[in-house]
């Protein structure tokens, strides 16, 4: 069973997400939906995306796909001006970097062992408007 953290009040400008543990496709679906709605919190308003999945276990192609999905909303968004992913496995990140090309969101993305990297990438990257 996997569960998420959607967090877009925490820190100004900062969708924080978190996912650990196994998903299934519903469950993928669920995070989704929380992902969207906190996009849209925003309200036209700049915003970039923390992601812990130190432990996070690879993802049926299933989930994939939703995991996907939320990615593309992003990516969609003119207020969207980047990601930070925060990995702990060679593998996870192999499967994050492949959703994020399919998200289209992996020229702003940087994933990361380390969070200081992590956060060092959003606080310079912008996306062109």
């Amino acid at each position: 069973m996997g569960s998420w953290r959607v967090d877009g009040k925490g820190t100004p400008g900062i969708l924080l997400v978190s996912l650990e543990g196994s998903f299934t496709e519903s469950e993928m679906e669920a995070f989704v939906s929380a992902h969207n709605a906190a996009i849209n919190a925003f309200d036209g308003a700049d915003y970039r995306v923390f992601c812990d999945i130190r432990a996070l276990f690879p993802l049926s192609p299933e989930a994939a796909a939703q995991f996907t999905l939320a990615k593309s909303y992003s990516a969609g968004r003119r207020n969207f001006r980047g990601s930070a992913v925060w990995v702990a496995s060679s593998i996870i990140a192999m499967q994050h970097q492949r959703t994020s090309a399919a998200g289209r969101v992996l020229d702003t993305e940087r994933i990361s062992e380390e969070e200081a990297v992590c956060w060092a990438h959003l606080s310079k990257v912008d996306r062109g408007r």
